[in-house]
Order: C-alpha cells, then sequence, then structure tokens
C-alpha cells in the first residue's frame, strides 16, 4: 500500500522555492524520534514541488496545533495577528464599520487585500463586504481552531506559484484529516474587567477502515461584548473645570473626550420662529430628555451635550458554529479520492451609541414646505437640527450574520514515475447586515416643525420628546445584503525530471481555471440616500482566470569541498483575467538558490516578481452618495473649530491596472547543535502602481484635487476630487467629493526576522523548550504619485519597527505549562499637537508622538489525565496589558477608543482567566 499521499497535497502554498529534494535537517529530527527510515517527501507552502523539509529558499513559519493549544489565544485570527510577519493595519471584526465580525491578515503591512489565505492550500472566496468600502480580503475570524492541524506562513511574493494576491505572503491553514476515536472540549474564558465572556464547545470523531480514513468536527463558541463603560481605563466620565474656570465635562483615559453636540439643538439661521439664531436646551430639558447621558455645560455654546461613549462597543458579541468534515478512500494502490466541507454560521451584535444626526433643512418662504436641497425653492429659510433618538427603543446595534460554505473534491495518484493531483474547489460566502435606529429622511419633513408655537398634533417640535408613534415613524433600518464565491479548478503534475551528477531534477506543472464573483446590495432606501447620514458602497462583478505554471528544482553540486549542496529554484507563471480592467495578463518570475558549506548550515537566496489583480470591488463599485465631515482651524474665528460636512460619491474603477511588485529575501539556517537551531532572514518587497482610495485629508492636502471652477458637480466629474461653495459667513467649504480608487505609485516594506529554539538537556524536574521571534522593520514606504514625497510610515503612521513572540515550555510526566511572550514595538506617527508652550503661548503643529511598546504575557497548564483527560488552565494578559496611550497633547488622544484600533495587535479586553476540559473516547 503507498504512503499517504495527501500530506503532500493539502498545502498548496505560497512562494515559489522548489527546495532540496533531500534536507539533512528533517533527516536529522526523523532520527531522534525513531521515524521511518525513507522519509516522506511533502508539499509545503510557497511550491508544488514535495521536499522533506519545510526550510527552502523562502522562509516558511510552521504553527502547530499544540503551539496554538499553548499559546492562550482564543482564535484562529487572534494566532495569525500576533504572528511577527503581521504588521501595520489589520481587521479585528471591531473597528471596521463595513465589515463587522470579520477579521483579516496583514503580512509585512502590505494590505489585508495583498495577503494570500488559502484552507488546505486551496483559495477561498473574499469577505463579500470590502473593509473600509475599498478592499477585498479573506477572513479569518470564521476558522475553527479544534479543526487546524497546523499553520504555515510564507512571508514574501509568492505570485510564480500562486498567481495574485500572494505579494506580503502566504498563509496556509492546514485541517486535520485524521483522528482516531472520538474528542470532546469545553473552554471557558473571562476577562477580569467585566464583559467578553466566551464560550468553546467542540466535538472530533474519527471513522476510520482499511481503505478510507474520515473527521468529523462539530465546534460552537459563544462571545459576549465588551462596551466603553466597561473599562474604567477608556471611559472614566466626569464633570470638572477646564483652565478658564468654566464647568465641563470629559471621558477618555484623559478625561477630556468631549461628548456630543448632537443632543437636540436648533438654529434659525432667519430668526423666522426664535428670538435667537441658536435654539438650545435648558439644563432641565436636557436631562428630561437623556437622562444620565444628557451633559450639561452652562459656559459652552450649545448647553446641552451628549455622552456618546459609554455604549459604544469595544468587542462584538456573537455565536459561531463550524463545521468540517475530511476524508480521503484510497481507490488502490496508486490512487486515492479526497474531499472536504467546510461550513460555518455567525450571528453577532456590535454595539453603538444612539443614534444622532445633524442636517440642514430648508423652509420655502411660500409656502412652507421643506426640503434638504436648498436649490429647490426660489426663496427659503434655512434651519440646522442636531438631534440624538434617545426615544428609540432598547439599545442601538448593528447586527450581522456571516454564512460560509465550501467543499473541495479531487484526486491524486500516480502515473508511471509521475504524481497528477485534479481538484476542484468551490466556495460561498454570504453577510446580511442590518444597522437600526436609523433615520427616514422622509418621515422627518413630514412630522418636524421648527415653530415651537405650532399647534399641529401631528408635528414635532425637536426640542419636545418623540411620542412612540412620532419615533415608530422616524425608526428605520440600512440592510446590506452581500454574497461572493471562488470556483476553481486545478491539476498539478509533479515527479523527477532527470539525473543529474548533483542529484535529480524535480518538476511541478500546474494548470488552473478560476471564477470569482460578488454582489454587494444595499437596501433602496440607503442607495438612494433616503436615512440621514447613512451613505453606503455596493457593487457587483465576475471575472475568470486561466493560468499555467511551472517549477525546476536543480542539483547544481554535491559534497564537494567547502559545498555539501548547492540547489537551484526556479518557478514560471502566466496569469490571463478574462473581465472588463485593464489587466489582461501578468507573467511573473521566481528563482532561489539554497547552499549548504555543511550539513548543518544552509544560505539561502530568492528573488521574484508578483502581481495583484485590482479589488474586485474597486473595479465594479457602484456609484454610491455618502456624507462626510472633515474639522479645521476656522478661518474667520481664531480658536474655534469649523465643522466642514460634505456630500461625497464613491464610484469603482475599470481603468484600474494590476499592481506590480517585486521582492527578495537573503538568509541563513543553521542547526547550532542538535538541541539549537537559529534562522535570519533579510526581506523586501515593492509594490508599483499599488491601488488606494485617498483621505480626505490627503485630498485637501494636495491642490491637484481641488476641481472647483471645472466642473459643475461632482456628477459630472470623471477624475477625483472635490468642489467647494460658499456658506452664510462667506466662508468656502466643501460641497462634495469624487472619490475612487486610483493606482498609486509606490509602497515598499523591508526588515529582518529571526528565530531560535533551543530545546534544553533533560532534567529531573522535566524538559524544557524555549522558543524566540522577532522580526524587525527597516522602512515600510508609501508614495501616492510618481511626483509626491515618499512617505517613511514607521515615521508617520505608527508601523511598529519591532514585533516578537516567545515561549518556555515545560513538560514533566502527565503535567505541561508553557508561559507565552507576545511584543509590539513602540510605534511613531505624526499627528496635530495642540499645547501651550514654555513662553504660555499656544501652539498648534505638526509633531510626532510615540506609542509605548505592548507586550503581554499568558500563561497555560495543562494535565493529562489517565482517563484520556485533559484539564487546562491558565492566564491569558497576565498583567493586565492595556493599549498604549497617545500623548495628551496629541489632537487624536480623545478619540475613541482612545488608541490606535488600526493595529489588532492591541487589545482592549485585558486580563482574562480559563478553564477548560477534554475527553477523549
Amino acid at each position: 500500500m503507498k504512503p499517504n499521499m495527501k500530506l503532500s497535497a493539502i498545502s498548496l502554498a505560497v512562494t515559489m522555492a522548489a527546495l532540496t529534494p533531500t534536507t539533512l535537517f528533517a533527516a536529522e529530527a526523523a532520527d531522534k524520534s525513531n521515524a521511518k527510515e525513507e522519509i516522506e517527501k511533502i508539499e509545503v507552502t510557497g511550491s508544488r514541488i514535495k521536499r522533506a523539509d519545510f526550510e527552502g529558499v523562502a522562509p516558511v513559519t510552521v504553527i502547530t496545533a499544540d503551539d496554538i493549544a499553548n499559546s492562550g489565544l482564543n482564535s484562529i485570527s487572534e494566532v495569525l495577528q500576533s504572528s511577527v510577519a503581521n504588521n501595520g493595519g489589520s481587521l479585528n471584526g471591531e473597528s471596521d464599520g463595513y465589515t463587522d465580525s470579520a477579521s483579516s491578515v496583514n503580512l509585512r503591512g502590505m494590505g489585508a487585500n495583498r495577503t494570500l489565505v488559502l484552507i488546505n492550500g486551496r483559495r477561498q472566496a473574499s469577505f463579500p463586504s470590502a473593509a473600509g468600502g475599498t478592499s477585498n480580503f479573506v477572513d479569518v475570524s470564521d476558522i475553527p481552531t479544534a479543526a487546524v492541524q497546523r499553520i504555515e506562513i510564507l512571508t514574501g511574493g509568492a505570485s510564480a506559484i500562486y498567481g495574485s494576491d500572494a505579494v506580503g505572503g502566504v498563509v496556509n491553514i492546514i485541517l486535520k484529516q485524521e483522528f482516531d476515536g472520538a474528542k470532546v472540549a469545553a473552554k471557558y474564558t473571562d476577562p477580569t474587567q467585566g464583559g467578553g465572556e466566551q464560550l468553546d464547545l467542540s466535538y472530533l470523531q474519527g471513522f476510520n477502515t482499511d481503505k478510507s480514513q474520515t473527521l468529523l468536527m462539530l465546534e460552537y463558541k459563544k462571545v459576549e461584548s465588551i462596551q466603553t463603560y466597561q473599562r474604567d481605563d477608556l471611559y472614566s466620565p466626569a464633570y470638572y473645570e477646564n483652565e478658564d474656570g468654566e464647568l465641563t465635562w470629559g471621558a477618555g483615559p484623559f478625561g477630556d473626550a468631549a461628548p456630543s453636540s448632537w443632543s437636540s439643538r436648533i438654529t434659525d439661521y432667519s430668526k423666522v420662529y426664535h428670538g435667537d439664531k441658536y435654539v438650545n436646551l435648558s439644563e432641565q430639558q436636557c436631562s428630561e430628555l437623556f437622562g444620565d447621558k444628557g451633559i450639561y455645560r452652562p459656559d459652552y455654546k450649545y448647553g446641552c451635550y451628549y455622552d456618546k461613549y459609554a455604549d459604544r462597543g469595544l468587542q462584538s458579541a456573537y455565536d459561531r458554529v463550524n463545521l468540517v468534515l475530511n476524508t480521503t478512500y484510497e481507490l488502490n494502490d496508486d490512487w486515492q479520492l479526497y474531499g472536504m466541507i467546510n461550513a460555518s454560521y455567525k450571528e453577532a451584535t456590535k454595539y453603538k451609541d444612539e443614534k444622532g444626526f445633524g442636517t440642514s433643512i430648508y423652509q420655502d418662504e411660500v409656502t412652507g414646505a421643506l426640503s434638504y436641497d436648498k436649490y429647490e425653492f426660489e426663496d427659503d429659510n434655512r434651519f440646522y437640527l442636531a438631534r440624538r433618538m434617545e426615544e428609540y427603543p432598547g439599545p442601538r446595534t448593528y447586527d450581522t450574520q456571516n454564512t460560509k460554505a465550501a467543499i473541495s473534491f479531487g484526486a491524486d495518484g500516480t502515473i508511471g514515475d509521475y504524481e497528477l493531483d485534479i481538484s476542484w474547489s468551490s466556495s460561498y460566502n454570504k453577510y446580511e447586515k442590518q444597522n437600526h435606529h436609523m433615520v427616514s429622511a422622509d418621515a422627518l419633513l413630514d412630522i418636524v416643525t421648527f415653530d415651537p408655537n405650532d399647534a399641529d398634533p401631528s408635528k414635532w417640535y425637536p426640542h419636545n420628546e418623540l411620542t412612540t408613534e412620532q419615533a415608530n415613524m422616524l425608526i428605520a433600518d440600512s440592510t446590506k445584503n452581500s454574497d461572493s464565491s471562488m470556483h476553481q479548478f486545478q491539476a498539478v503534475f509533479t515527479g523527477d525530471l532527470m539525473e543529474l551528477s548533483a542529484g535529480t531534477v524535480g518538476f511541478a506543472t500546474t494548470a488552473e481555471w478560476a471564477r470569482e464573483s460578488y454582489e454587494d446590495t444595499l437596501d433602496e432606501v440607503t442607495s438612494s440616500g433616503g436615512l440621514i447620514g447613512m451613505g453606503g458602497t455596493g457593487g457587483k462583478g465576475d471575472r475568470d482566470r486561466v493560468a499555467v505554471a511551472g517549477e525546476l528544482q536543480v542539483p547544481l553540486l554535491a559534497n564537494l569541498p567547502g559545498v555539501k549542496s548547492l540547489d537551484l529554484s526556479a518557478a514560471l507563471r502566466y496569469d490571463q483575467y478574462l473581465d472588463d480592467s485593464d489587466v489582461g495578463g501578468a507573467t511573473t518570475p521566481q528563482v532561489g538558490l539554497s547552499y549548504r558549506p555543511i550539513e548543518e548550515v544552509m544560505i539561502r537566496a530568492n528573488w521574484g516578481k508578483s502581481f495583484r489583480a485590482p479589488d474586485m470591488h474597486r473595479l465594479y463599485a457602484g456609484r454610491t452618495i455618502g456624507f462626510g465631515g472633515t474639522d479645521y482651524p476656522h478661518p474667520t474665528i481664531p480658536g474655534e473649530i469649523y465643522e466642514d460636512d460634505y456630500r461625497s460619491l464613491t464610484e469603482g474603477n475599470l481603468n484600474l491596472e494590476e499592481e506590480k511588485g517585486e521582492f527578495w529575501n537573503l538568509g541563513l539556517v543553521a542547526n547550532i547543535t542538535d538541541n539549537a537551531d537559529i534562522t535570519v532572514d533579510w526581506w523586501n518587497i515593492e509594490l508599483e502602481g499599488a491601488v488606494k482610495t485617498i483621505s480626505t485629508d490627503e485630498m485637501l492636502a494636495d491642490d491637484s484635487y481641488y476641481q472647483t471652477g471645472n466642473y459643475n458637480s461632482c456628477e459630472e466629474m470623471d477624475v477625483v476630487g472635490y468642489l467647494t461653495e460658499y456658506d452664510d459667513d462667506g466662508i468656502e467649504n466643501i460641497a462634495c467629493m469624487r472619490k475612487g480608487p486610483i493606482n498609486s505609485a509606490y509602497e515598499a516594506s523591508e526588515g529582518i526576522d529571526t528565530s531560535f529554539n533551543y530545546q534544553f538537556p533533560e532534567t529531573a524536574i522535566g524538559d524544557f523548550k524555549f522558543k524566540v521571534a522577532a522580526s524587525y522593520l527597516i522602512k515600510k514606504e508609501y508614495q501616492e504619485r510618481v511626483d509626491s514625497d515618499i512617505e517613511e510610515q514607521t515615521e508617520t503612521d505608527y508601523f511598529p519597527k519591532w514585533k516578537g513572540n516567545a515561549s518556555l515550555s515545560w513538560s514533566y510526566d502527565d503535567f505541561r505549562a508553557t508561559i507565552a511572550y507576545y511584543y509590539t514595538g513602540e510605534a511613531k506617527g505624526i499627528d496635530l499637537f495642540e499645547y501651550v508652550d514654555a513662553n504660555g503661548d499656544d501652539v498648534e503643529s505638526m509633531e510626532t508622538d510615540t506609542l509605548d511598546p505592548y507586550q503581554i504575557v499568558n500563561i497555560t497548564l495543562s494535565y493529562y489525565a489517565p482517563w484520556d483527560g485533559k484539564f487546562t488552565a491558565g492566564v491569558k494578559n497576565l498583567t493586565d496589558e492595556m493599549p498604549p496611550l497617545y500623548d495628551e497633547r496629541n489632537d487624536k488622544h480623545n478619540d475613541w477608543p482612545f488608541y490606535e484600533d488600526d493595529n489588532s495587535s492591541y487589545s482592549a479586553v485585558g486580563r482574562s482567566v480559563f478553564i477548560g476540559y477534554s475527553q477523549k473516547f
């Protein structure tokens, strides 16, 4: 009977490196563990040519199931985000309004959309709703921990092997294939600061015969929410006197995060119904309408303000169920069939502060009719209304439902001396979202009156409490229904090509066909601007891709003085995109060398090109209307802030081209002793034509985007830019912005990685093992256009230069213990600083802020009982570390959630304790 060939096919992964056919590191390890004399070659992420070792010309980090169990981390997304290669912003499911409950991984800081995520070596459908309304990515939050055998992380480009997306690297999550017997497990986690309780339940069952192996896994996870009021270090609300002796109120770590001015206020610009232009609530009215959330500051412009922080969600609540079914069946000694089903369903709830809005309403002087369009009437009176909808019933939430299903099946076997693997895979994602407590724009115009003496019982004066009937008329939901799919056929033909004096030439050839599609749909009312302050983005598109690729692994020299072995790896791939974009075809090469002067040392070098086809949503996003705002110093009133609200139009761009990258790495792998090994790798990634939607501030800082005078409206504009208008006070402000993706000029990342592993000699008190890994980011550059300055993001955008982790494990008889340490270094950024200098002068300047290092310690203890049971207990974040804070002078220091939430390494959960038990049958 032939060996189990699926060991080789489950990792189709990610770079290019065909490695040495017989790696002596693996041979030594096999001898020590009494493995069979003939080492079976397996496929490792980064090459489709099988080899006997994980180390090749491109670095691959392997995280085993035991590593995950001993890490103290609660999910696969946490494991991936704690990797030293994950740098820069990635989603954690809490901070992005477009993709609630989804998480991503961002290798080398090149973007989550430029990290290829595979399951069992196969592509997955992208998350249906684009991150930030722009970028497609693969959600890693729904992968069941109990089903993972190992994770292989390949860092660096791998387009010559896998095609698009593998710019920053590849993550290949390999699920368990077989299990002997059955196992049930339960784990409960409880944060000591409150909220966020988590329950994990799983069931594994193996069904094995002489010819087949089948694994069934069911997992259920329940996580409770964490709200701002449950974290005193972040919330801390209080009244106090400011430096001018005025009574004020603040929240946040420094106590000066201002309440919202959207409580209830009216601006009657022409004083039609009021004696004053600004019509505010009294202290009694403020308390009656908003209770404890009503903040009265008599010395401030609007008097009544609103506590918008307490009810905001720092972590979503969710329930998730997972199913994994993995099976193989041997047809004969040469061929086997395999298949996998992976499905999940997740319901999540994100808590929000109660809906508030601010909008201008115009009244026809002749008829009294109301409109949001000032051009509808020849003569009008303008009113501005700001209101917090505290009368809406129950808490305000964003609810989501994620459904995922993936199936793959195929056959692999031998044809003569060669191996052939033919497979089909399909994956489908569905994402539904309901944003509750919106405000119907039409209904508001129907019932609102700005006349406090209006006797019509059907009308509502905003300073009065809404009746139940009126609240029901105004309240509305915004809904999103999105889905995506990926279908792929793949054939991989591998084997030995010829014998050379230095060894055997190995080869692999690949042919692929794939189709991906997505549809992101908002309800008609939202997409037409029918909800106040609620915009969104939708789109629909599909594309086909065909590709062919080849790899060679050539032994050049062997067993010569000073040369134990010298091997060449080479790969070439061609992808043809059949869609409406300007991508067309892309050819990507890759070459690498591995040199061993002695058996215990390998020097590796790797170079190649990579590319990424534009995100589907960047291409096919439909025109949507949104709302934005920006603040800047008031142009005529010193010390005041001008709040500039505007209408935005966003649309896809079919003229986008592919992003073109180049990468290289140079490294050393060495077995220092029988018990110690070390790796050091220097790497570099560069990307031309990176696609990005620029921010409002970036647009305002560049005069080339100023289009006033060139177009009459944003609807007419076919370029990214903005138009201005003059308000009633004669101040030029933003009327509208046309936003969309562009091929920007340049993005790059460079750094050094190292790892060290040491197995201590046996002692009378047990066995000890030490691991440490670190990554240093030399540079992270971004240049928007060829003629703009290159920005060093480690100095401007809070990219930490250092990231590392370490663990010390102990085992003695049936006892195990692990201390795991995770480190994120200090991060620098440039923001607006506001302070009083030594001369007593008020200063506003762009200055550098430095976030302190962030480090957590996890402890995991376990006991293996003689009845096949296992007890687990531990502490996550032993020192109760909270995210680093901005400098108090930094204008961002009082912005919720009061820390750099774009960095997924930071967590506001704090210390957690956990206990678990598993039983094998």
